[in-house]
């Protein structure tokens, strides 16, 4: 139990690390939270919180997972590789899908509602 206990407790600094120091980080978690008040004020369904919800945790891991590569990477060597340079590539551009098809998901969500209210 100790054991388990533990890694939540590694998993939690992880989290907390990513958020001091990963500036994309930041701003994905600035977007998360107008994401999480727009749905709050324009009253979405479960459905929709599922999918906002998983698009959110997606991007969010997925930047902790690029800036754990770039980290290992880095320890690796700080001279051009094209491997490590590729695996930063790769990296990010996992970042940059699950950025885009939140920022999809989100749309198709709030852009109906927002067209409501405006027009």
């Amino acid at each position: 139990m100790k054991k388990r206990i533990a890694a939540f407790r590694f998993a939690f600094q992880g989290i907390l690390h990513g958020c001091k120091t990963e500036m994309h980080m930041r701003i994905h978690l600035l977007a998360t939270v107008v994401v999480l008040g727009l749905g709050i004020y324009l009253n979405v369904s479960a459905w929709e919180w599922c999918v906002l919800v998983l698009s959110m945790g997606v991007v969010l891991a997925a930047e902790l997972l690029n800036a754990a590569i770039e980290r290992l990477a880095n320890r690796i060597t700080l001279e051009h590789d094209p491997l490590i340079g590729q695996a930063k590539d790769l990296a990010a551009g996992a970042v940059l899908i699950a950025s885009l098809s939140a920022l999809v998901a989100g749309l198709i969500i709030f852009l109906p509602r927002l067209w409501l209210l405006c027009c």
